[in-house]
């Protein structure tokens, strides 16, 4: 399941926008490698470029957060915490062998949109006010 540009939720914060796509870009990376007979080293590349993005942006937007007094900062920290988590059980699938089920991609794919779309929108509305 490819997420397509036109479906990713957009916030309005254009430098946070631009990093949503890149983060959806690299879990479709992740889902042409994994499962397909493409190899180890392939999906552990995808899935090290994942995890990467995933930290710079989840900083970056920590520090946005902090910099703009949101008052719900904590519980954002705490969603992409759980993100992190279910990103390790993938990392644990790759490293036991690279065969990621589809189901537990489209969790992880599902969840990040859904927290660009519900959580990442509500501080964004914060933001502008």
């Amino acid at each position: 399941m490819m997420v397509e540009a036109k479906t990713l939720p957009v916030i309005g914060i254009r430098e946070i926008d631009d990093q949503h796509a890149q983060l959806v870009a690299c879990l479709d990376r992740l889902a042409l490698w994994v499962g397909k007979g493409q190899g180890f080293a392939a999906a552990l590349d995808a899935m090290q470029a994942l995890n990467d993005y995933v930290e710079t942006h989840f900083s970056y937007e920590e520090r946005f957060l902090a910099e703009h007094g949101y008052p719900k900062l904590d519980a954002h920290i705490a969603e992409h915490q759980r993100i992190r988590d279910e990103l390790a059980k993938l990392n644990i699938a790759v490293l036991d062998g690279g065969d990621i089920s589809e189901e537990l991609l489209t969790l992880v794919r599902e969840w990040i949109v859904s927290h660009i779309g519900v959580e990442d929108r509500e501080y964004a509305d914060f933001v502008e006010r």
